[in-house]
C-alpha cells in the first residue's frame, strides 16, 4: 500500500498543479475579456439629421461591449453653428438613456483649418472644448486609446498640429471615415468639409486606419442596408431612437422612447462605419446560417460554436500615403482643389498606415445581415433590467 502511494503521488501533485496553472490562466484570460478598448468618436452627428446613417454608427458604437467610450466629439461641420442649431447632444443623449451609459461629449472647432499645419488656437472657447476632451482622455488613459472620425477630421488634426508627442505616444489607432480611396484626387463629402485636415492626417505619422467612403477595385466601406428589417429587429426603445430621428416628431427624446409602438422606418440607407467599428473592437465575422453573419469576439465565437465559420469580408492593407497636391481654393466661385494623395499599397519597409479594402465579393450582403443582428442586441439587457 505504501508503496502504491508513494508511486502516485506525483501524478497527485501533478493534477494539484495543474490545476492551479489552469485557474490562474483562466483568471487571467477573464481580466483580458473584461478589459475595455478606450475609444473616442467623433461624429458630425445632428438632430434634425444630415444623413442618419450618423444614428446607425453611434449605434452600433455603444453595441459593441468593447468599447469603453471615453468621449465624443461632435463635429459641426459646415458651419459653426451647426451644433447649436441642430445640437447632437439629442441622439447621444438618448443612446445613454437606452442604454445607461454616461459618456461625456463636447462640440469641436466651428471652422476649417486654413493650411495644414493650422492649430486653430484662434478660434472661440466653446469650439475648444473638442480638443480638450481628446486631449484630457489621452493625458488620462493608461491604455493606448483608439479613435474613430465620422466626418471631417479637423479636431484630431488640430489636436496633432498641437501636441504631435502626445498624440503619437498615446493613440493606439485613428480610424478615419473619409475620401476616395487610393485613387489619387480626393473627392468626396467628408474631405469637402476640411480639406486641410485630411490632408494633415493622412500624411501624419499617426497610426491611421483610412476607411475610405468609396473607391475603385473594393477600397471603400460602403454599403446599403435595409431599415425595415435592421430597425425592425431592434429592442421598442431602440427602434424608437430611429424613429425619432427619421420622423423628426416635437416630443420630448427620452419619453419618445418609451412611446409608441410605432412602425418601423422603411427603404434603403447608405451605410460606411460598420466594419471599421468591429475592425477597432477585435471582432470578426461568422457565417451562422445562410444569409445570415454575426460580428463576435474570438472567444464568444468559440463559445456559440461557430469559430471554424469565420468569414473574411474585409482587411486591412499597409500603404504609405503622401500628399502631392495641397487642397487650395480657386477661380470666381472658389471650388476648391482637392488634395491629390499618392498611396503606395503594401510598401517596401515600414508602411505609415493602412487602408480598408473589401477582400469578399459578398461584402455587401454580408455587411447587412452583421449589423442587423449587432442593433438587435443593444439595450436587450437594460429592458430586461427594467
Amino acid at each position: 500500500m505504501e508503496k502504491r502511494a508513494v508511486s502516485h503521488l506525483p501524478r497527485y501533485v501533478c493534477f494539484i498543479v495543474c490545476s492551479a496553472l489552469f485557474i490562474v490562466e483562466a483568471a487571467a484570460f477573464a481580466r483580458a475579456a473584461e478589459k475595455k478598448i478606450p475609444i473616442i468618436h467623433s461624429t458630425d452627428l445632428f438632430h434634425p439629421h444630415d444623413d442618419p446613417d450618423d444614428h446607425y454608427d453611434l449605434a452600433t458604437l455603444f453595441a459593441l461591449d468593447e468599447f469603453d467610450i471615453k468621449g465624443i466629439v461632435l463635429d459641426n461641420a459646415r458651419a459653426a453653428t451647426e451644433q447649436w442649431r441642430r445640437p447632437g447632444r439629442l441622439p447621444v443623449e438618448q443612446m445613454m438613456h437606452v442604454t445607461g451609459r454616461k459618456v461625456p461629449y463636447a462640440i469641436g472647432l466651428g471652422r476649417r483649418l486654413r493650411s495644414i499645419d493650422d492649430k486653430a488656437l484662434d478660434e472661440e472657447k466653446k469650439h475648444q472644448a473638442g480638443i480638450e476632451l481628446i486631449f484630457s482622455v489621452l493625458r488620462a488613459s493608461d491604455e493606448p486609446v483608439v479613435y474613430h472620425a465620422a466626418g471631417s477630421v479637423r479636431n484630431i488634426a488640430a489636436a496633432y498640429n498641437r501636441e504631435p508627442e502626445l498624440l503619437k505616444r498615446k493613440l493606439k489607432a485613428v480610424y478615419i471615415e473619409i475620401g476616395r480611396g487610393p485613387d489619387g484626387e480626393q473627392r468626396e463629402w467628408n474631405v469637402t468639409l476640411d480639406p486641410f485636415s485630411f490632408a494633415r492626417v493622412i500624411s501624419s505619422d499617426l497610426p491611421v486606419y483610412w476607411c475610405p467612403c468609396f473607391g475603385r477595385e473594393g477600397y471603400g466601406t460602403y454599403y446599403k442596408a435595409d431599415q425595415a428589417e435592421v430597425i425592425g429587429a431592434c429592442a421598442p426603445p431602440v427602434r424608437n431612437f430611429f424613429v425619432y430621428c427619421l420622423s423628426k416628431p416635437k416630443a420630448d427624446p427620452i419619453e419618445f422612447l418609451g412611446s409608441g409602438p410605432h412602425p418601423a422606418p422603411i427603404g434603403e440607407r447608405n451605410m460606411w462605419c460598420t466594419a471599421p467599428l468591429l475592425h477597432a473592437a477585435g471582432r470578426k465575422i461568422y457565417r451562422r446560417g445562410r444569409d445570415d453573419y454575426v460580428a463576435l469576439s474570438p472567444a464568444a465565437a468559440v463559445k456559440a460554436g461557430l469559430a471554424e465559420k469565420v468569414v473574411d469580408a474585409f482587411n486591412f492593407v499597409p500603404m504609405r500615403a503622401t500628399v502631392e497636391r495641397l487642397p487650395e481654393l480657386k477661380g470666381t466661385g472658389k471650388q476648391w482643389v482637392r488634395p491629390l494623395v499618392n498611396v503606395e499599397l503594401n510598401p517596401v519597409g515600414k508602411s505609415r498606415g493602412y487602408v480598408f479594402h473589401q477582400s469578399d465579393k459578398d461584402y455587401s450582403k454580408i455587411l447587412p445581415s452583421v449589423l442587423k443582428n449587432l442593433l438587435g442586441s443593444l439595450g436587450r439587457s437594460r429592458s430586461r433590467e427594467k
